[in-house]
């Protein structure tokens, strides 16, 4: 669906597209421009169709590709924002060779993003959705999830202690035994600070029950838990039944083909994901299985935050044509810190 405020021939106020499938209308939008722009919706999914559009500033979403060719096509592109947090589809060192500013809105959807972690955490830790599952066939069997640990006797790893990783850690503290947090940007004073305990990434693998991964998509955190780090799971001292996987950050975080392995041998006793490498999934190796729980990319979803990030990002955009400060300019340098996410 594409909706566009009324233009002229030559009307010379500035472009402005939003890329974002979230949206059904523009009227928090038009809200915050008021006439100040002529303002499109236009969900554009290939590189041909942003630089066709070739707007003053661009709001995006995960599936708006912004790669060097798009920010070198684009004559008056000025800035784009990222209608959420990460901005691995924008080319960071591109856009800034370009002279095109980026920004993100990492301060929205941090207590939702945190209780879909914790609510998947705690029904894959209960064996709910197996139950579920078997009850819904014609089932009735108690033993159908189990073995089942007390929750206060389980260890859960948070990956990744930026905004929502410590809104995670805070809720899972009082639910669980221990809580130990892998994040190399992280003072671990600040860790402690949070009821958390800080440990090195492989550590952390072998000491959790649970894992909850809450980092960026950077170079860095690419394929982290790869092969290699399923191996080190397989260490853990009471590694039966298994460790249990919820990945609400990013898909490509988690190696799929791994993962897959590790759900056969049983080093992953189930996983819980938000995210995927390819959205909608490209095959069913995970959203197929029994013992993996998927959800739509919706953890940061509620009436809410959608309504926020709408808000933050125009307003964020305006900021920009204005030529006021930013309040959420990424900077390619540190992008992967927890001040990013």
């Amino acid at each position: 669906m594409t909706e566009t405020t009324p233009s002229t021939g030559d009307d010379d106020r500035p472009r402005v597209v939003i890329s974002d499938t979230k949206l059904t209308s523009l009227a928090t939008e038009r809200e915050v421009f008021g006439d100040e722009v002529v303002l499109t919706q236009d969900p554009l999914r290939s590189p041909e169709a942003v630089i066709e559009a070739d707007p003053d500033a661009i709001v995006i979403d995960a599936g708006t590709p912004m790669t060097a060719a798009v920010l070198e096509g684009c004559s008056r592109l000025r800035a784009v924002v990222r209608a959420g947090v990460g901005v691995d589809n924008v080319d960071l060192a591109a856009a800034d060779a370009n002279g095109v500013a980026v920004s993100n809105v990492p301060d929205y959807g941090t207590d939702e993003v945190s209780a879909h972690a914790i609510g998947l955490c705690a029904s894959l830790v209960r064996g709910i959705p197996a139950a579920s599952a078997d009850t819904a066939a014609g089932g009735w069997d108690w033993q159908v999830s189990a073995p089942l640990s007390r929750p206060e006797e389980l260890t859960v790893g948070v990956v990744g202690c930026g905004r929502i990783g410590s809104r995670t850690v805070r809720k899972a503290a009082p639910q669980f035994g221990s809580v130990v947090v892998h994040d190399p940007y992280v003072p671990d004073a600040a860790i402690r600070d949070l009821g958390a305990e800080p440990a090195g990434f492989e550590d952390l693998l072998r000491e959790s029950d649970v894992i909850s991964v809450h980092t960026p998509l950077t170079p860095e955190t690419r394929g982290m838990f790869d092969a290699d780090a399923f191996d080190t799971m397989r260490e853990r001292d009471d590694a039966e039944p298994g460790t249990i996987l919820v990945n609400t950050a990013r898909g490509e975080v988690v190696d799929a083909d791994a993962l897959v392995d590790a759900l056969e041998d049983g080093t992953v006793r189930s996983a819980g994901l938000d995210v995927l490498p390819a959205e909608p999934p490209a095959d069913d190796r995970l959203v197929g299985r029994d013992d993996v729980v998927v959800t739509p990319h919706i953890a940061w979803y509620s009436e809410e935050s959608k309504r926020e990030v709408r808000r933050k990002a125009a307003e964020e955009v305006r900021r920009y044509l204005r030529g006021a400060e930013p309040a959420y300019r990424v900077d390619p340098e540190t992008y992967g810190s927890p001040d990013a996410y």
